[in-house]
Parts: structure tokens; sequence; C-alpha cells
């Protein structure tokens, strides 16, 4: 597993910049006239990424571990709390078909459940600027599945992008040689 470290290292921060590059190419073509990215959206989706970070590097540093049972139903039940007001702002009507369950329950048992288990799960056993870092290739994941979910078009920038993704994360996850000495 990953090392526990203090300190991020000069080629950690290269891999951080060479990620951040890379996930800014797989989303480049969102931004522009007519895109659903807006100044909001895009203040949401910042504000959110540095969120988790700060989260997971509090978390980190200053959080007992515990079972990822008990931590999951315990963000589960606030965000709850906090978001089922704006279910009675919903306009549209649910239309309970197969789609909408299936979309449900991989929001819900995949994404949710799956995903933030790990995340505590990574937290817990590595170090936080690897943890962290493996949010880069969240966008390179995305535009692969909406490519084959929904046909959508793979530019170069997008394989570049994704390509300076994953080298960026692999230098912030590589353990470093051991110093001869």
């Amino acid at each position: 597993m990953w090392r526990k470290q203090k300190k991020v290292t000069p080629r950690q921060w290269a891999g951080l910049l060479l990620g951040l590059g890379g996930l800014l190419l797989v989303v480049a073509r969102k931004f522009g006239t007519g895109s659903e990215v807006t100044a909001l959206t895009l203040g949401c989706a910042v504000f959110a990424l540095f969120s988790i970070t700060a989260g997971t590097l509090y978390q980190k540093r200053f959080v007992q571990s515990t079972d990822v049972r008990s931590a999951n139903a315990i963000q589960l039940g606030a965000a709850l709390l906090v978001t089922l007001p704006f279910v009675f702002l919903e306009g549209e009507a649910i239309v309970w078909n197969q789609q909408f369950v299936g979309a449900m329950a991989w929001s819900v048992l995949a994404l949710t459940l799956g995903g933030s288990s790990l995340l505590y799960l990574l937290i817990q056993r590595g170090a936080a600027t690897a943890v962290t870092s493996l949010l880069y290739l969240v966008p390179p994941t995305t535009a692969l599945m909406a490519w084959m979910l929904f046909d959508e078009a793979i530019t170069l920038a997008t394989i570049v992008g994704t390509a300076l993704t994953a080298l960026g994360v692999s230098l912030v996850v590589r353990p470093a040689k051991p110093q001869a000495g």
C-alpha cells in the first residue's frame, strides 16, 4: 500500500499540476457559448473539489479511523437532511421506469456507497495526497463512459488530457525510489 507521508514532494507537485492540466484538456470542450457549463456550475464544481480535498486532508490528519459502514451512514444521513428539502422544489414528476430505477441504483450503490467506501478505506490506509490525486481520474473516466453509453465524441484533446492526467496521477502515487547511501 502507499506509504504514509507528511510532506508533498516536488515530483508529486509536478504530478498534481500535470494531472490538473490534463483534466482541463478533458473538460475543455464543455466550456464555451451554449455549453452546459456556466460560471455557476463551474464554481460549484471547483468548490466541491476544494471541499473534498480539504475534507480528505482534515480527515487524514485529525479524524480517528472508523468503520466504513458507520462513516457512510453518518455522511448519507447528513446529506439526506441537507438535500431532502430540495425535493419539494422539483417541478417534474418522477416517472418510475426501468431506466430511472437503473440510474438510481447505479447512483446510490456504485457511486455513493461504493465510491465513498473506497475513499474512506484509501484515506485510512494511504497518503492523503495520493488519495486526492485519484479524483483527477473522474473526468477522463466519465468521458470514456459517456462515449460508451451515450456515443459522445472522444476528441484528440480528451485523449491527450486523459494521458496527461494518468501520467500526473502516476507521479503522485508512485513510491519514491530508495536513496542510495
